[in-house]
């Protein structure tokens, strides 16, 4: 059923998830394991999984990042039934409702995002779970990339842009744009949980890579799972605008949020509580990467 790939330049932590492949994914799920040694090549991960997606023996591929796990037995028995529905397109564990006409990662704030798996984080472990309901898969727009399970064929439909993502960032969100785009629902599974063991890299070259992206998807936004009234937007952009400067803090990139571009977003937005509370969330940040 399964092909599971992984972009390596660790091979112990491919050979732990190898481990807990075969421990979870379920008692005679047929899969296979595509490790690629990316050490001396240092290819693009969209070339990687291009690459290896191309080779692959089974109708599912999972991509995934070397340093997550799956916490809960029989995945790919309570996967497969989903990816098999003609509409699914890509199914991950975090995602976002909506993709607004401004800069964003993969979500806006804590209310477009649906997710269901634990993230490693400053020495702890924190389980995301939001849902709708009771849903077992939850319709989304785009999702984060450290697990995306999609068919083969809606991935030779739609294969990782090389040319938009030349290097490791950003292609998670490229691509669940261009499979939502190209007519699928994307979902994150509620049903499965996984870990992921590293906070990610925000970096100049992730924020160029994002600009980037930005302006190839510019004319094709905004897109969101339900449509939303003309009336609704200027309320997500504002979300998006608070969210993206609020990021910026967290991940240290100040350059990104100086001090008068937080002004001039409350100047424009005065009556908004949320664009106030950035003043003392920018002193937080700034104290908090000054002294660590």
């Amino acid at each position: 059923m399964f092909s599971v790939i992984c972009c390596s330049v660790r091979p112990e932590a491919a050979a732990s998830l190898r481990r807990n492949i075969a421990s979870t994914i379920g008692e005679g799920v047929e899969y296979e394991f595509i490790a690629f040694d990316n050490r001396r090549e240092h290819l693009p991960i969209t070339t990687v999984y291009n690459r290896c997606a191309g080779r692959a023996r089974q109708p599912y591929l999972c991509f995934i990042h070397e340093d997550a796990a799956f916490l809960t037995k029989d995945w790919g028995r309570i996967l497969a039934p989903q990816l098999a529905l003609p509409e699914t397109g890509v199914v991950g564990f975090a995602g976002s409702i909506v993709k607004p006409a401004r800069l964003t990662a993969w979500n806006v704030c804590g209310r477009d995002m649906r997710a269901n798996y634990v993230q490693h984080m400053r020495g702890r472990r924190h389980l995301h779970h939001r849902a709708n309901g009771n849903e077992g898969f939850t319709p989304v727009v785009t999702l984060d990339g450290f697990c995306l399970f999609v068919r083969r064929e809606v991935w030779a439909q739609t294969p990782f842009d090389a040319e938009a993502c030349p290097g490791f960032h950003g292609y998670d969100l490229d691509f669940t744009l261009a499979v939502a785009a190209g007519g699928h629902q994307n979902y994150v599974c509620q049903t499965v949980t996984p870990e992921h063991r590293s906070e990610g890299n925000y970096s100049e070259a992730w924020l160029d890579d994002l600009r980037h992206l930005h302006r190839k998807w510019m004319p094709r936004l905004p897109l969101y799972v339900s449509p939303v009234a003309e009336a609704d937007l200027p309320a997500w952009n504002l979300r998006a605008e608070t969210g993206w400067l609020k990021l910026m803090m967290q991940k240290g990139l100040f350059a990104a949020c100086p001090l008068g571009a937080v002004w001039r977003h409350i100047a424009r937005h005065p009556l908004s509580a949320k664009a106030w509370m950035l003043l003392p969330k920018y002193a937080k940040y700034r104290w908090r990467h000054r002294h660590h």
